[in-house]
């Protein structure tokens, strides 16, 4: 009798999906890290950056493989719909990515509830750049243009409804003027844009920043955020700029997998991704680029997750019946 309800437990336990940490991963088989933006931008370099180092800990090749298009919808579509065993995680741009489910005209292939957090791993504050040979030499130089040629200035962006655009509105908002927005896929796009004489002002991660600004071939106007980046010690804030009204804007970087994905399998990527977080040179790495490391665990994750989408919300509309 003991023998046969083992058994049925056994049973019940493999219908339900129900899984150890000692079946994942599975030997051999890769893990695919998607990254939903393009090669060459910030979250694209946190990504390859953290890769290895989760392939060290897991045992198996973890694949980064990049899957831009409709700010991030296509990417994190793909993991949303990919099977909930562990082996399809995805890197998660907060707020780009609740732009897709919040935006109801979006149409999004997935909804807040696709999506399980893994855990949180950086945060990336944004800066306003213009090349070293703009005209515009400080942040004031920018809002006069923009005031006085209203929709003239081309700003670009990392995509319609991405952290650049809402950078974008929130500069708008703060100052009292109009740029014309141009949306790129990804950074690296809208920074070939700016360097290519095509926009005239950008909106960028820090991290896709830095190491242009000390070559020279950037000038940071000012960072979105309450203080100052201690790699960019002589840039100052956008408040310090005199114009407090702009506010704090970044992108909140982690991971996450499928609905569905056993806790089992969260639990040993998570312990996964905090390894890594501790690992020296990635720290270094990750200050040199301008990213503060910003470990959560999944449940203080998830709570954050929501937070974004409360403040973003009323963004994301104000977007969309602009036209944006």
């Amino acid at each position: 009798m003991r023998k046969a309800l083992l058994l049925a437990l056994t049973g019940l336990l493999a219908c339900t999906g129900v899984a150890s940490a000692d079946d994942f991963p599975q030997k051999g088989k890769p893990i695919t890290f998607v990254v939903p933006s393009t090669a060459g931008g910030g979250a694209d370099t946190a990504a390859r950056l953290l890769g290895p180092l989760l392939e060290k800990d897991l045992g198996v090749p973890v694949e980064v493989v990049n899957k831009p298009g409709a700010s991030m919808q296509i990417g994190l579509g793909y993991v949303a719909t990919a099977k909930p065993d562990g082996q399809t995680i995805a890197l998660l741009v907060l707020p780009t990515a609740a732009s897709g489910y919040l935006d109801t005209e979006r149409k999004s292939p997935f909804g807040r509830d696709s999506l399980v957090p893994i855990g949180l791993y950086y945060g990336a504050p944004f800066g306003i750049v213009v090349t070293s040979s703009s005209p515009f030499k400080t942040l004031k130089d920018v809002v006069d243009a923009a005031k006085a040629k209203p929709g003239k200035i081309k700003a670009g962006t990392s995509g319609f409804m991405a952290t650049g655009h809402f950078a974008a509105l929130a500069f708008e908002n703060g100052t009292g003027t109009k740029l014309a927005t141009v949306n790129f896929q990804g950074g690296g796009p809208q920074l070939t844009a700016l360097m290519g004489g095509h926009t005239d002002v950008s909106m960028n991660s820090i991290g896709e920043l830095v190491t242009q600004q000390k070559s020279g071939a950037l000038r940071i106007l000012a960072v979105m955020s309450d203080k100052r980046d201690p790699n960019l010690p002589d840039v100052p804030t956008v408040g310090e700029a005199g114009y407090p009204e702009i506010g704090a804007i970044g992108s909140d970087i982690g991971l996450a997998a499928p609905a569905g994905t056993p806790q089992a399998v969260i639990d040993r990527l998570t312990l996964a991704l905090k390894t890594a977080m501790d690992d020296p040179t990635l720290k270094e790495r990750m200050t040199e680029y301008g990213n503060t490391l910003s470990y959560l665990p999944p449940a203080e994750y998830a709570a954050f997750w929501d937070k974004v989408d409360a403040r973003f919300k009323p963004l994301i509309e104000a977007a969309r019946k602009q036209g944006q």
